[in-house]
């Protein structure tokens, strides 16, 4: 009878294994279309010159491989390196190459696309905005054709982090001078190595990605990924109800809140690693140190906050959020106060003497204008939020919106602009470099001509120190002259509000990225319309 009792287990455990299997086989079809909603065009897949958040997590997450990637607990996983080691004294990290990753046209990655990559990334000509993440790297030498070593300078915290970059192909971009990347066809036909490749571009329509079915670590489940662009949000939000479109994510909290109502669609809050900011452009005589925190005062980021994003975010205080290990949550941010406001303007010289309403200074009223991107909602509510604000204090603001690219040109490139409000995606480590000291000024993201020889010397300092505890008293303080100085008004960091139709399955959103695992994602057969 026991023998009997056992065996009958034993059957139906694998009567249920068996079912079990069967039923995930079902629902975990191979092939497929999700369509993403988006509301801007991309500008590049080159992670050189890319500047636009989506098109940076698409080319981290669809179209190349990094040597390492994080996983969900935020740790090292191996990726286009299998393995790696640091010698005796940290100075010295050896990566081991897979032997099976092939790039799109067929042609093998190996450390030669590596070192490619990271002469290309350091070479001024090249202007990779991010450089200063190399500037702790002495060298990097090829071992075989699978394995390269980085020298560091010294030992430092941050050395797998700052090599993580997705690796370039040497064979393609070899013969393009350096000087005339950010304007090479490469950008718009990538050829990578990552689970899609993109099948077609149309520009302000929308972009196809297709399996990449020799893709070293696996097929992903879905045939193509469509990136629609939608530059309206209740277009977009129409199109998410309708089914014709199945995922979104950067909704507003008001979209959010309709979507969470739909049998069809999920509603996903998840934690946020942006932080949205109003840049002045320090080239401007009007923006003076006092005037920046004169409006910094003025600017009620809490009644934005309960407005416009209805709770879902939390005031932004400084240049690093609270996931780096360096930050500082004693960190002071500029209280509201209008009256602290006027009286540093008045210090300034600037005082209503018409009765208008307006202040002026020696016959110059004090108005301004306020720039940012005309597909983004949100910055464009915070902009009329924020020119009511200021009229208050009798500061008149001027809006203006542009098109993405425009914008870009206009901002980053020709530096023409008063102020901007923007976000930037904060990264997990501390290295903010490319926004604030001043060599970033010429090849970075510091384009409000930010310098402080006090703030380049802590981060070149902090960035070289090993043990954290000594470092983050530089950091800290660091934090400090940059909220002092107020180059930026720092406003909120929002968490990440997104939708997901029931059909599209294993979706996993999270502080990396709402696509950090799309070659997971499927599409169930029984949620088919």
């Amino acid at each position: 009878m026991k023998n009997s009792h056992w065996l009958g287990l034993l059957a139906l455990s694998a009567m249920f294994i068996f079912v079990t299997c069967r039923s995930q086989n079902q629902h975990a079809q191979i092939g497929g279309t999700v369509f993403i909603g988006v509301t801007g065009d991309f500008d590049s897949f080159n992670e050189l010159n890319a500047a636009d958040s989506e098109a940076l997590q698409v080319i981290q997450y669809m179209l190349f491989m990094s040597l390492t990637t994080l996983d969900e607990n935020l740790h090292f996983a191996p990726q286009l390196a299998e393995s790696w080691e640091f010698s005796p004294g940290d100075t010295l990290l050896t990566y081991h190459l897979r032997k099976d990753v092939l790039w799109t046209d067929g042609a093998p990655t190996t450390a030669d696309d590596v070192l490619f990559t990271y002469q290309l990334a350091i070479n001024p000509n090249a202007a990779y905005p991010a450089a200063s993440r190399f500037d702790q790297t002495g060298k990097a030498e090829i071992l075989d054709d699978y394995t390269i070593r980085f020298h560091f300078k010294q030992p430092y915290p941050d050395a797998l982090f700052d090599t993580q970059m997705p690796i370039l192909p040497k064979h393609i971009l070899e013969k393009i001078p350096p000087e005339k990347i950010a304007d090479c066809e490469f950008n718009r036909l990538p050829v990578g190595n990552g689970p899609f490749q993109l099948a077609e571009w149309q520009a302000n329509q929308r972009l196809t990605f297709a399996a990449n079915a020799r893709h070293a670590l696996g097929r992903p489940r879905l045939d193509r990924v469509v990136f629609q662009i939608i530059p309206d949000e209740a277009v977009l939000l129409t199109n998410l109800m309708t089914g014709a479109i199945d995922i979104a994510a950067g909704l507003s909290p008001l979209s959010f809140k309709q979507v969470a109502s739909q049998a069809k669609l999920q509603a996903r809050r998840y934690p946020g690693r942006n932080f949205a900011f109003i840049a002045w452009n320090l080239k401007r005589p009007l923006f003076t140190r006092r005037v920046r925190q004169a409006l910094t005062h003025a600017i009620n980021k809490q009644e934005i906050i309960d407005t416009l994003l209805e709770g879902f975010a939390q005031p932004a205080v400084g240049p690093l959020l609270p996931f780096v290990w360096a930050y500082d949550s004693t960190l002071q941010d500029f209280p509201f106060d209008p009256e602290m406001a006027n009286r540093l303007l008045e210090k300034e010289g600037w005082k209503d003497s018409d009765g208008d309403g307006i202040l002026n200074r020696q016959g110059e009223k004090f108005e301004f204008t306020l720039c940012t991107n005309a597909d983004n909602q949100l910055r464009k509510d915070v902009v009329v939020m924020v020119q009511a604000q200021l009229k208050k204090i009798g500061v008149a603001v001027k809006v203006e919106l542009l098109e993405w690219n425009l914008l870009l040109e206009q901002v980053f490139t020709r530096k023409d602009f008063d102020a901007l409000i923007s976000a930037w995606d904060a990264d997990f480590t501390a290295n903010p470099a490319a926004l604030w000291h001043s060599g970033a000024v010429e090849n970075g993201y510091n384009f409000v001509s930010y310098r402080h020889a006090r703030v380049d010397e802590l981060l070149e300092k902090g960035r070289a120190i090993v043990d954290r505890r000594m470092a983050e008293p530089l950091w800290h303080e660091f934090q400090k002259i940059i909220v002092e100085d107020c180059p930026y008004t720092f406003l909120f960091v929002p968490e990440r509000l997104a939708a997901v139709n029931q059909r599209v399955q294993g979706v996993k959103m999270d502080v990396r990225s709402h696509l950090a695992n799309i070659h997971e994602w499927w599409i169930s057969s029984q949620k088919r319309e």
